[in-house]
């Protein structure tokens, strides 16, 4: 491995959390990106580093000792690529079409792919009859080399034809006596998030055909096709104010990633992270890199033809009032949003831009017909909601602000030119948003609910569905939007009291199935016995029936996990009329048509089963 600065002469170690204090002026830059045989141009507002020295000279205008202001649809039947059809099966529940987002498991109708912690595990799904291990990735096998003194954490799995990627952090731990300024760098040159990819043609011994990754933690990634896009954060690194470049790793080799593939904003007041974008194709193997410089990226939304990562920036500070008038200084926000274009291999930055609030989550976030749409909330003890569309350079064109005074946004989800937002204090203000004209987004029409949805799922194109709380019960509510000037509550369901789902907060645990009428999420509960002065928990799967016409109504519970509440459902996906539950531990089979017990297999021991085991063999 080579660095670009001598590390015997370093003897002290700063991590850049930096704030700029002054602005730099570059040339415009033009890129071009040939699609479908055409080319389109961007003058871009990110500028590459021409030199070691110039990036260097851009860190040192900063304060190096500085405070951070930057805080860290339905299942379809398959094909795979080989052209050959598998049985029916349900897929992991993405954002955009066309846009496959990782889990920590898939099926191909016949296999589960089940990521825990630092291994993959290969699952015999069906017919369930079948169900069985197959064969288990461990760290060594993922990384392709002998692992030893390091950490790794699978974040995710995808499938592609006859190819397994598997996407995880990575995290070397090297000792250096007697120099800390070494060992730091050393500590830090070895984390890195990786692409690896395997050959599950015999699902009994997968063999890996390559390993690509960069510098960082793998913050997430997406995959359009055979391509996959990763990001990774590594934090700027100094050592006597001289900033170590990232790394792009092939195997257990790496390179320092070309300065000139480095891209900054002029304008950035926290230059403290390096984004770290990979692109690879599961096909042949050929990848590629490109950086940005900037604070840390929170939120990550990806159209089929552009990345947007957005950095947050915090401002003023945190006061505590006793009375409901509003405090003169607060903490306020704005979010910047970097767009980078992509086709393939090919990854542009080409815009950025500025919008006031923070961003709940990636349904924060849509593009259509080259509009950003973007839903914030600003301020913190006084919030109030915003909608933003920016052009395709990432300037507002149109805006609705002072939305629900404070509230906060709980759920947001764009639908074609229509955004459904639920904001929350202590009623559920349910909105539907007009977007047709970009310029001028308006408030169609609104339901005040008790409760909140957290989550909105499309149903059909006058159907939503929200899953949330109200008064400690989960709550399921079925919206009607066929007049989107006076919104109702079709249906509403509510599961036993002091009951909770992650579903709530994490989209890839709902699976609905249109067709079906199907809706299956994890829940866990917990009640007090009286009589015995003990509390019980149980923890399981809920099955709903969901219908136009008959709203939504409970189908039956599939009880999983443990008493100590350890192992809760995870997810559940379906292969024809079987119905998988996935605990760390465990996945059970079920019937869809009765909910009779098909099966039940241990695929993992987690480190907590032995503690419980112990627990309980010596009281």
């Amino acid at each position: 491995m080579s660095f670009s600065i001598d590390m015997n002469n370093h003897l002290k170690i700063a991590l850049a959390v930096c704030m700029a204090a002054t602005a730099l002026t570059a040339g415009t830059i033009t890129y071009a990106m040939t699609r479908d045989g055409g080319s389109f141009f961007h003058d871009g507002l990110l500028h590459s580093f021409s030199s070691y020295g110039e990036l260097r000279g851009f860190l040192s205008t900063m304060d190096s000792y500085g405070e951070s202001n930057a805080y860290y649809r339905s299942p379809t039947m398959s094909e795979d690529t080989m052209g050959g059809q598998t049985p029916y099966h349900s897929t992991t529940n993405i954002q955009v079409a066309g846009v496959d987002e990782s889990d920590i498991v898939k099926t191909d109708g016949e296999y589960l792919y089940i990521a825990s912690y630092d291994k993959v595990t290969i699952v015999k799904a069906y017919p369930s009859s079948a169900l069985s291990n197959v064969t288990v990735l461990d760290i060594e096998d993922i990384l392709g080399f002998k692992s030893e003194n390091s950490s790794a954490s699978v974040s995710g799995v995808y499938l592609y034809g006859a190819k397994l990627v598997v996407i995880l952090s990575y995290y070397e731990w090297r000792n250096q006596a007697g120099d800390y300024a070494k060992y730091a760098a050393l500590q830090w040159s070895s984390t890195r998030s990786l692409v690896s990819v395997f050959d599950i043609e015999n699902v009994s011994a997968p063999k890996l055909l390559f390993s690509h990754g960069v510098s960082g933690y793998a913050l997430t990634s997406r995959m359009i096709g055979s391509y996959v896009y990763l990001v990774g954060q590594s934090t700027v690194l100094l050592v006597d104010r001289q900033p170590y470049l990232p790394l792009a790793w092939d195997g257990n080799s790496s390179e320092e990633i070309n300065v000139r593939d480095i891209y900054y904003d002029p304008e950035t007041r926290d230059a403290s992270v390096f984004m770290n974008l990979l692109a690879v194709d599961v096909v042949d193997g050929d990848h590629a890199t490109t950086t940005i410089l900037a604070g840390y990226a929170s939120t990550v939304y990806m159209s089929l033809d552009a990345m947007y990562l957005s950095v947050q920036k915090w401002s003023g500070e945190m006061l505590v009032v006793e009375t409901d008038s509003a405090p003169e200084n607060e903490i306020s926000s704005r979010t910047t949003i970097y767009k980078v274009a992509v086709d393939k291999l090919t990854m542009v930055n080409v815009a950025r831009g500025d919008v006031h609030g923070w961003l709940l989550n990636q349904f924060s976030m849509d593009e259509k017909d080259g509009f950003l749409r973007v839903a914030t909330t600003t301020g913190w003890s006084t919030p109030e909601s915003a909608v933003y569309v920016l052009d395709s350079d990432l300037a507002v064109i149109g805006s609705l602000t002072d939305l629900a005074p404070n509230e906060r946004i709980y759920s947001a989800r764009f639908l074609g030119d229509t955004l459904y937002m639920v904001t929350f204090r202590q009623i559920d203000p349910f909105f539907v948003i007009d977007l047709v004209d970009p310029a001028h987004p308006f408030v169609v029409g609104e339901l005040k609910n008790p409760g909140f949805s957290s989550y909105l799922h499309p149903v059909d194109e006058d159907h939503v569905f929200g899953i949330g709380s109200e008064n400690g019960s989960v709550k399921i509510s079925l919206y009607n939007v066929s007049d989107p000037t006076n919104p109702r509550e079709q249906s509403k369901c509510l599961l036993p009291y002091w009951s909770s789902s992650s579903a709530m907060y994490d989209p890839k645990a709902v699976l609905f199935d249109f067709e079906k009428g199907l809706l299956v999420i994890p829940v866990w509960s917990s009640s007090y016995e009286e009589a015995s002065g003990n509390w019980t928990y149980w923890d399981g799967a809920y099955l709903f029936d969901v219908s136009i016409d008959n709203g939504i109504a409970v189908k039956g519970t599939i009880a999983h996990g443990d008493s100590y509440g350890y192992d809760n459902v995870l997810r559940a996906l379906y292969i024809e009329d079987t119905l998988y539950t996935l605990t760390q531990s465990t996945v059970k089979a079920t019937s869809l048509l009765d909910l009779s017990a098909q099966g039940e297999l241990i695929y993992n021991i987690p480190y907590w089963w032995y503690y419980n085991v112990y627990s309980t063999a010596t009281g």
